[in-house]
């Protein structure tokens, strides 16, 4: 699930970020390890970016913790937030959304694709 939304900060917490935002972006994502193997994956590290040219990293403070080990056939779930620095919310069409590929605990090779896909707002 994905929102794009205005957003209001003040106080302590505008003076946490060191900008004001101008909207935020919401994606809900549901990860599965499907495998009996352990893996690193990190989903709430994913890079986005919007058709109004903006690139943004997650912002880790605010999100939930769904990166990490994998250990075996496991789901984690959570959503993680992007602060907009200069698009307004009601601008944003598409956001393509990018994350490296799952990798093993020992060697950190690839055990997967990275992924790379579009979504359309409306």
């Amino acid at each position: 699930r994905l929102n794009v939304q205005d957003v209001n900060l003040s106080g302590d917490l505008l003076d946490f970020i060191e900008f004001e935002p101008t909207g935020i972006i919401q994606i809900d994502m549901e990860v599965s390890n499907t495998s009996d193997d352990d893996i690193n994956f990190y989903p709430d590290q994913a890079t986005i970016t919007t058709n109004t040219g903006e690139q943004l990293e997650a912002d880790l403070w605010f999100s939930d913790h769904i990166g990490g080990e994998y250990l075996g056939a496991v789901n984690k779930s959570g959503s993680v937030y992007y602060l907009l620095e200069n698009s307004n919310p009601e601008d944003i069409d598409t956001i393509r959304i990018t994350m490296s590929a799952p990798h093993t605990l020992e060697d950190w090779e690839d055990v997967g694709e990275a992924v790379d896909f579009e979504v359309s707002i409306n």
